[in-house]
């Protein structure tokens, strides 16, 4: 698997997370569908954009010899592991704990962040989304946990 490849295989992942994320935000009130629905349309319809590009570039630029070069396929999997991983923690326990874990984790072993600078990063983070869901009252949906 080349590396032109790869990228169209998360790319396609992506545009099937963000399909099934406005799906599901179909099935809530109201009120509550606006931020998810509209996001989540955003980004499928992005990375439908950029799938298609991608897939006309890659047959249009690409050798046999290209095409037949060797990535790991351990690289983007672990970038799709992360996806999946947040999902679950806001499924378990909520969007703003989840977000918090995640974000300081994902910077400690991704980023190679200083625990200071993720801590800085992860506040920052929180303070925003927090004033956003309470400027235009956001209620974040209960997790499995109630949390």
């Amino acid at each position: 698997m080349n590396k032109a490849l790869a990228n169209i295989i998360f790319t396609g992942f992506m545009f099937l997370l963000f399909t099934f994320a406005w799906i599901e935000a179909l099935n809530f009130t109201r009120l509550a569908q606006f931020f998810p629905l509209y996001i989540s349309l955003a980004g499928s319809t992005l990375s439908l954009v950029y799938l298609l590009k991608t897939l006309v570039d890659y047959k249009k630029e690409t050798t046999a010899e290209e095409r037949a070069e060797h990535i790991l396929i351990l690289k983007p999997l672990r970038y799709i592991g992360w996806v999946i991983g947040y999902l679950i923690l806001i499924y378990v326990f909520g969007f703003i704990i989840s977000t918090a874990v995640f974000l300081f984790v994902f910077l400690i072993y991704e980023s190679r962040m200083k625990v200071m600078q993720s801590l800085l990063s992860m506040a920052i983070t929180l303070v925003v989304v927090t004033y956003l869901s309470a400027a235009i009252n956001i209620e974040w949906p209960a997790s499995l946990l109630g949390l």
